[in-house]
């Protein structure tokens, strides 16, 4: 395998057995690459702020929760920056709040630390790939909590177009109105309009919703 073919990685988590655990299992793989560890969001900051000129990482596997700077608060800090590196996040309790949270900050993986090693080596080549993981085990749970969505395992929505497709797939990416037209070259009403057709047809009310029900279906 070519060096062009390596993922680099930089692993974020406050707990240093976790970390060293993280960091010998993703070396279990040739293509993937630890180049650089932090302690909590904070420092993964200063050392991207140090490394920018020598390496930058490809994808980074962030702790949901710790002290100082947590996951979705690198996320944020990382979209302030324009450090368009995208955040694949590990938490160990499956909350629902949290996945909703992640999704809006626009964290491109989200998934339990109870995973296999092969479900997160397979994450890790998703995100790199510009697509998402987004699949934690508590996503089936939220049918059977009253009123959280507006449609059941068994709805099938109308289909969608391909624009309509591609801008659901943008949203899941984390990406806001604004992004989305630049990157299609649109203007923001026109995705405006987009995106309430696409909630009309899942019949979701919102971007959350959306994202959710995209998964259950597998178009993401």
């Amino acid at each position: 395998m070519s060096a062009m073919d390596v993922i680099k990685i930089l692993l974020v988590e406050d707990q240093q057995l976790v970390r060293e655990g993280l960091k010998g299992l993703l070396a279990l793989h040739d293509d993937l690459q630890v180049v650089g560890e932090a302690s909590d969001g904070a420092e993964a900051l200063e050392w991207l702020a140090a490394a920018a000129a020598e390496v930058m990482p490809d994808v980074i596997l962030s702790d949901m929760r710790m002290p100082r700077l947590d996951g979705l608060g690198l996320i944020r800090a990382l979209a302030a920056r324009a450090l368009r590196v995208p955040v694949l996040l590990l938490t160990t309790f499956d909350d629902t709040a949290a996945f909703d949270e992640a999704v809006r900050a626009g964290a491109k993986g989200f998934l339990l630390k109870a995973i296999s090693p092969d479900t997160l080596h397979q994450a890790l080549r998703d995100v790199h790939a510009g697509g998402t993981a987004l699949r934690p085990s508590l996503t089936t749970r939220m049918e059977a909590k009253g009123g959280e969505r507006a449609f059941t395992a068994a709805d099938q929505p109308d289909p969608l177009s391909p624009k309509e497709l591609q801008v659901l797939r943008l949203v899941a990416s984390g990406r806001s109105n604004t992004e989305i037209a630049s990157l299609l070259g649109n203007s923001e009403g026109v995705i405006k309009n987009h995106c309430s057709a696409i909630f009309s047809k899942m019949g979701v009310r919102d971007r959350t919703q959306a994202v959710l029900r995209a998964i259950d279906l597998g178009w993401i």
